[in-house]
Parts: structure tokens; sequence; C-alpha cells
């Protein structure tokens, strides 16, 4: 995120709260593909079976029906992969933040040193 002056800044808290709220979305997606499931299962072999034309529908549309399905599970997956690593993000932005703090802290405005010299 940025700053009105193009500099950057970071709300851990923010990020660990609302990055659990990305499992609402893997959620609602799952529920969808539940759906999905259920109205193709519904449906049936709507082409019939045993004849040419079955078969073709079969080859092409049971083909479609498993990938929507496999789609639809890798955006669960990523969606829960990515609220995890948001909220992970968040804690550590608020470790950073208090390691920063620390430092800053021991620097002495005097001569821009830290006590004992050096760089942490």
């Amino acid at each position: 995120m940025t700053d009105g002056d193009g500099g950057l800044f970071a709300d851990p808290e923010g990020l660990a709260r609302d990055g659990w709220k990305i499992h609402d979305t893997a959620e609602y997606t799952y529920e969808l593909r539940q759906w999905l499931d259920n109205e193709l299962a519904s449906l049936g072999d709507i082409w019939g079976s045993g004849d040419e034309f079955a078969n073709d529908m079969d080859k092409s549309l049971g083909v479609l029906r498993t990938s929507i399905s496999d789609y639809i599970d890798f955006l669960v997956t990523a969606q829960k992969d990515l609220a995890d690593h948001t909220v992970q993000m968040g804690g550590n932005y608020g470790r950073a933040e208090g390691v920063n703090e620390d430092i800053a802290s021991g620097i002495d405005p005097a001569n821009g040193s830290r006590p004992g010299g050096g760089r942490r």
C-alpha cells in the first residue's frame, strides 16, 4: 500500500484481521462447486446413452464436468492458501515493525549512531 507521498506502509493488524475473511470466499466457492455438482448430477445423461451422439457428448461434456470441478477445487485451495499467507504476512509485518522500533530507540540523535556502533 502507498501513502500520499508515494511511500509504503502496511497495516499488520488489518492484514491479520481481514486475511481471515478470504476463508469466507473459499467456503463460498466450495459451496458453488457442490451446487454445480448437484445440478449436473441431476441432469444425468440428458443426451441418452449407447449411441454415437451420446458417446460424443459424454467424451466432450464428461471432460468439461471434470475440468470445471478440478478448476474450482484449485480456486478453493488457492483462496485458502492466500488467506493463510495474508494472515502470516500481517504477523511478519507486525514483528518487523516491533524490531524497527527497538532499533530506532537505540539511535543517538546527536550523532546518528547506535550505542556500541555499527548496524544490527
